[in-house]
């Protein structure tokens, strides 16, 4: 995979996604230490216009574009069809 340099951090951001979050790390060693567990701060975002545009996401026609999502215990799932929630 190709990778490129985020705007706002040294971190390298993989070509092909469709967002990005850029995160600036905020160190608190008890937690990382103990739990391995990191806190960041989201400091730049960035989506493909493709699949999202006025502040939502839309995936209809995109299905190469759908985003994968994992779940817990190795099982993963991806974006499917909306659901209209004021429909309902």
């Amino acid at each position: 995979m190709q990778t490129y340099s985020g705007e706002h951090t040294e971190a390298p951001m993989l070509e092909g996604c469709v967002a990005w979050l850029e995160c600036r790390l905020l160190p608190e060693p008890h937690n990382q230490q103990t739990y391995d567990l990191f806190l960041a701060e989201v400091v730049a975002a960035q989506a493909d216009e493709r699949v999202f545009s006025d502040g939502r996401w839309h995936f209809e026609g995109q299905d190469a574009l759908r985003t994968l999502h994992h779940v817990a215990g190795g099982h993963f799932l991806t974006i499917g069809e909306p659901i209209d929630g004021r429909q309902l």
